[in-house]
């Protein structure tokens, strides 16, 4: 009897610094996945073209990996304290969301 893998989508927009999104990449990448069918949809949201050169490497040498380029530009405060939200971000961030829920919904 062949048991079926259970699948699993992690989906995020990213907007990342390169050095806190290596980090996040690498996990991925140990990610223990025996018995899983990992699969990866991202919405390239970044300013910095490191960040965004990071996650086409990452689609390169990972399997099933989705990537989206948001072509949206925003301005988002980010400092050591906080993150500064205004309702743009709010619904730019909910709608990269639903996209992701959409693709899941698609691809069961």
């Amino acid at each position: 009897m062949t048991s079926k893998k259970v699948r699993v989508l992690v989906g995020s927009p990213i907007y990342q610094k390169p050095h806190i999104l290596q980090k996040f990449l690498l996990s991925l990448k140990r990610l223990d996945a025996e018995g899983k069918e990992l699969a990866y949809f991202f919405i390239d949201d970044n300013e910095d073209e490191r960040s965004s050169q990071m996650l086409e490497d990452f689609s390169q040498e990972q399997n099933n990996v989705k990537l989206l380029a948001s072509n949206q530009s925003d301005v988002y405060v980010c400092n050591g304290t906080t993150h500064y939200w205004n309702e743009n971000l709010v619904w730019k961030v909910a709608d990269f969301k639903n996209m992701i829920i959409e693709h899941a919904i698609k691809e069961q």
